[in-house]
């Protein structure tokens, strides 16, 4: 039986020509991914042996203060895994980088300071690609460079996800921009 693991995944606003855009590339090129997930940076890795409840009310109280904001991804790179096999095709931010790496350190901070993983595996980023050839990913990156990428979207909320095999269960959706 597969392991249950909780993380915290920021799911921006899209415009609907931009979603479908990411999404058209995320079916063709990460099919076992594209309709589990939304597009999403992840702020918090997986984690297991958090009660549900418990893991809500650590994530909760890092967020009052915590304003929505704009990003921009205006870059698309081929990322190798550490581990040498996979390569995924990312989708980087320029302007909002900054507030998307401060709200993944201060979800990341406390209790779940030890959950944290080291960069570049934390770089943010939206995966729209996964494949075995480093080339094809190669490729399929410069093209979408040389279409100057520019997709604006909005961080306007937090969800708290819950994974087991391949399911996938929203459990709280946190607006940001709340009061304590």
């Amino acid at each position: 039986m597969p392991a249950e693991t909780l993380c915290v995944l920021l799911c921006p606003e899209f415009a609907l020509a931009d979603y479908e855009q990411i999404q058209l590339w995320r079916r063709e090129h990460d099919t076992a991914r594209a309709d589990l997930l939304l597009p999403h940076f992840t702020l918090v890795d997986p984690v297991t042996g958090w009660n549900p409840g418990e893991f809500a009310r650590e994530i909760e109280a890092r967020l009052p203060g915590q304003n929505p904001f704009g990003i921009v991804l205006d870059r698309a790179v081929s990322h190798q895994d550490e581990g040498g096999g996979e390569v995924a095709d990312w989708l980087v931010p320029g302007p909002g980088r900054e507030a998307l790496e401060a709200l993944q350190d201060r979800l990341c901070s406390g209790a779940l300071a030890g959950e944290r993983r080291a960069a570049p595996a934390r770089r943010p980023h939206i995966t729209i690609g996964r494949d075995s050839d480093a080339a094809a990913s190669q490729a399929r990156v410069k093209a979408i460079n040389e279409g100057e990428l520019s997709i604006h979207c909005l961080a306007s909320a937090v969800q708290i996800v819950r994974i087991k095999g391949e399911r996938v269960k929203l459990l709280e959706r946190i607006p940001l921009g709340r009061e304590s």
